[in-house]
């Protein structure tokens, strides 16, 4: 696997992880107390602000130089540029009602949880996608020269959130993270969050 490819790999775990806590959010039928709504605002900013300015352009990329061997299913590369497009749009209209909702303004978590539940579904499809069809045909096809025109245009900032040094900003995400993953240990191999409830 190459260095890129093992980057979009990890960059996906993460954000499954994410997911996850969004939808554990989504589903609390009243507006979570302050603190909750604090991670899940934070999870969408950074979602809005790492992955759609850094991952999803590499991924683009990458489309981009299969879409040059003509490898990818018919429609496939326009549908996962279209899919980037979505989630960078929903994501910014997501922060927007969660900043209102957070403030008591005109939107209510009865309105907002539905959307936050379809944009974790939708970034899962996506993620997803890749994984079966976009990464395994570009580790099969792509040669070093497409390797290195991909990764010319590498952003090198730092994951503010997983990456070696926490954004301040993060802390708190970065402490509900940690404390999932270990809600995750605690269970018995085989035994998903909801049947030990």
């Amino acid at each position: 696997m190459t260095p890129t490819l093992a980057r979009l790999h990890a960059e996906h775990a993460n954000l499954e992880r994410l997911v996850r806590l969004l939808d554990d959010h989504a589903s609390v039928p009243k507006t979570p107390n302050f603190g909750d709504l604090g991670v899940v605002v934070d999870t969408v900013y950074y979602l809005t602000h790492f992955p759609d300015v850094s991952h999803h352009p590499l991924e683009d990329r990458i489309v981009e130089q299969l879409r040059g061997r003509q490898v990818l299913p018919a429609g496939f590369a326009d549908e996962i540029e279209a899919q980037h497009v979505t989630l960078a749009h929903q994501g910014d209209a997501l922060m927007r009602d969660l900043e209102s909702a957070a403030r008591g303004e005109t939107l209510s978590w009865e309105i907002v949880s539905p959307n936050l539940r379809l944009y974790a579904e939708r970034l899962r499809h996506n993620m997803a996608v890749e994984e079966l069809i976009l990464f395994p045909t570009a580790r099969r096809v792509l040669e070093n020269a497409d390797w290195q025109v991909i990764d010319a245009a590498l952003d090198t900032a730092q994951d503010p959130l997983f990456g070696a040094r926490v954004d301040d900003r993060f802390r708190q995400l970065h402490a509900a993270i940690a404390a999932q993953a270990h809600c995750d240990c605690d269970l018995a191999p085989g035994q998903d969050a909801e049947q030990e409830q």
